[in-house]
């Protein structure tokens, strides 16, 4: 085999990285003329134009360095950051990139390096070990035993120091958990567990305080000896963070004022002219002095005046610096490794369903809060359902009433749980969208994963539904007739949530896809059969009918109860009475429909709506709404 295969994707490789002339822009679109005459006179068309994100930027950094990009929001950092880790969406780029001497590559990327978002996106009913051992079981060669796996997640906690709370939830909104400081440290180990060679930061001390700020740079400066190289963004950092790190990028409009040794940065702005003041912070200082001051005219000219000099005068810095020799010629072997590492012995789908399932499973267990709101609002509907259509009698009302307790018994508790399902999913959003851009797991082993981990449950609440209100109801004691009613039900419900599934995974917010699911749900639910005969339905509406899993399960629910039974009649009703229940079926138009042909035309729906909802998780971007 060759060797370039035998390579253990999990060693890490010290890495150079030098970038050179590079630039990066977007279009801005501009205004196209409007269609309508009337407004296309007073119209304003604008062109689209060219924004420059980053301006013929140039640096290094070695192996065992931690780099800072300073500069003020706006200016560049979290664009060049995403650029350097290949994340950039769309745009032009021109200049390189190199990694030890080779040009870089997605896949080179992907396998020496890691990302840190600047949000920590973590389950928060799960402890701190478990957090990691999931990930190392979706992440880590298969070939590692449990013991290797457990052993290196101990490693990392004890590397990132939160070992103490290793068996601590992580906590959110609804639960208290670990601090903010040991969150962003549960994310950094998140991505250590693949001890990757470059470690990219997305301003991470965003949100903590300074104690704790301090704390997790110099915990970043300890990684750096293991011949890591870190670049990170940040947003005027205190003097005891400044201090830490190695090298210093500063950006302005996206160009580069600064580039060199931190402890040298005073002492160039100093020989500029530039000196920074005693008892202040030279990274709030000088990136003042790179900031253009737009209050008014005159201090615009002249900030802009300043800025400009001090790009020049880098930019001729760096022309007679040179760029440290590459540490190793054999990334190219290494990249090879590194394109094929998801079939080199990584998790495949059936491991990285199952352990996702088991994760689900696990959060939605401890989320007890949760389930017990499930089954009161469950039991809490059926019993109001069940009330209402109490002991339904056996004469010409008790007909009628039968019908609508079989249409209330399939359309009511739906719709809760369209909403549910829709709402679960909107905040499933906040960390799907991330793990699927860190490959931590496939788009089909997740959707795979999340819908047998949710079946339990749906079957749970369903019969915690279905039996209060089929008993109060006074519906056929027999029990063939009990599971029949119960497996219609269970199935028109998962029709429901099948739906909500489709809706949440094609649009990107709550109430968009709650929208898209209550506009299909009533267009069913009107051509159901209830609210008109079947048989007046015109033939532009007809197909609907055809297709609606509302009328199919009305009309299974309507065979298994109403067709084996007679009912009463007084005399005065006797000219206009219905005495079978298949009479009954046919005068609802439902006396030709076959059980068969209900199931199946139910379970296709389910099988259309879950297709339709894995090709949208598969080809839509699911970032959450505020992406």
């Amino acid at each position: 085999m060759d060797s370039a295969y035998n390579i253990d994707p999990t060693t890490k490789q010290p890495i150079n990285i030098t970038v050179k002339n590079l630039n990066y822009s977007i279009e801005i679109p501009g205004t196209k003329p409007s269609k309508l005459p009337c407004l296309r006179k007073k119209q304003e068309i604008v062109p689209p134009t060219e924004k420059v994100i980053i301006d013929d930027v140039s640096f290094h950094v070695k192996s065992g360095q931690m780099l800072a990009i300073m500069g003020s929001s706006g200016h560049g950092k979290t664009s060049l950051l995403n650029v350097l880790s290949c994340r950039n969406e769309g745009g032009t780029l021109t200049g390189d990139i190199e990694l030890n001497g080779v040009k870089h590559t997605k896949h080179m990327i992907e396998h020496f390096s890691a990302y840190v978002r600047q949000d920590d996106r973590l389950l928060q009913y799960l402890t701190v070990k478990e957090t990691l051992m999931f990930v190392a079981k979706l992440k880590l060669p298969s070939k590692l035993t449990q013991f290797e796996k457990e052993s290196k997640v101990d490693e990392v906690l004890t590397e990132l120091g939160l070992s103490h709370v290793s068996n601590t939830r992580v906590g959110g909104a609804n639960i208290r958990g670990i601090s903010g400081g040991e969150r962003r440290r549960v994310s950094i180990g998140i991505q250590l567990l693949m001890d990757p060679s470059v470690l990219f930061l997305d301003e991470p001390t965003s949100g903590l305080d300074a104690f704790t700020a301090n704390h997790l740079i110099q915990t970043l400066e300890v990684l750096t000896k293991k011949q890591r190289t870190i670049i990170m963004s940040i947003h005027q950092p205190r003097t005891d963070i400044f201090e830490l790190f190695h090298m210093v990028l500063v950006l302005s409009r996206g160009k580069t004022v600064y580039f060199g040794e931190a402890p040298e940065m005073i002492q160039y702005f100093t020989d500029l002219g530039f000196p920074c003041p005693q008892l202040t912070n030279p990274s709030d200082f000088y990136l003042d002095l790179a900031t253009i001051d737009v209050t008014s005219e005159e201090k615009e000219k002249r900030t802009s005046e300043v800025l400009k000099n001090l790009c020049q005068a880098q930019k001729d810095a760096q022309e007679k610096q040179e760029a440290p020799e590459p540490v190793s010629k054999e990334l190219s072997d290494h990249t090879v490794a590194g394109a094929m590492r998801n079939h080199i012995g990584y998790p495949g789908f059936f491991t990285q369903s199952s352990v996702l399932a088991r994760r689900h499973f696990k959060n939605s267990v401890i989320d007890y809060w949760c389930l017990l709101a499930q089954g009161i609002q469950a039991l809490l509907v059926s019993l109001v359902v069940g009330a209402v259509f109490y002991h339904i009698a056996g004469d010409q009302h008790g007909l009628y009433d039968r019908f609508a307790f079989f249409f209330t018994l399939c359309g009511f508790y739906g719709y809760s749980i369209s909403q549910d399902v829709i709402t679960r999913n909107a905040v499933e959003r906040n960390y799907l969208y991330f793990e699927l851009q860190d490959k931590m797991y496939g788009h089909f082993a997740y959707y795979v994963a999340k819908l047998t981990a949710e079946f339990p449950f749906h079957i749970f609440f369903s019969v915690i539904f279905f039996i209060p209100a089929y008993f109060m109801a006074d519906l056929n004691d027999d029990t063939e007739t009990y599971f029949k009613l119960l497996g219609t039900v269970s199935l028109l419900l998962y029709c429901c949530r099948s739906l909500a599934v489709f809706a949440s995974t094609t649009l990107p917010n709550y109430t968009f896809a709650s929208m898209l699911s209550n506009m299909i749900s009533g267009i069913l639910v009107l051509v159901s059969g209830f609210f008109i005969n079947l048989d007046s339905l015109g033939s532009g509406f007809r197909w609907l009918a055809d297709i609606s899993y509302y009328r199919w399960a009305l009309s299974a629910a309507a065979h298994f109860d109403i067709k084996p039974r007679n009912f009463t009649c007084e005399l005065v009703q006797k000219e206009f009475c219905i005495y079978t229940g298949e009479v009954a079926l046919e005068k609802f138009a439902m006396a030709d429909d076959e059980i068969w042909v209900a199931f199946t035309v139910i379970s296709a729906n389910v099988v259309v709506l879950l297709v339709a909802g894995f090709l949208a998780l598969r080809f839509l971007p699911q970032r959450p709404y505020e992406y």
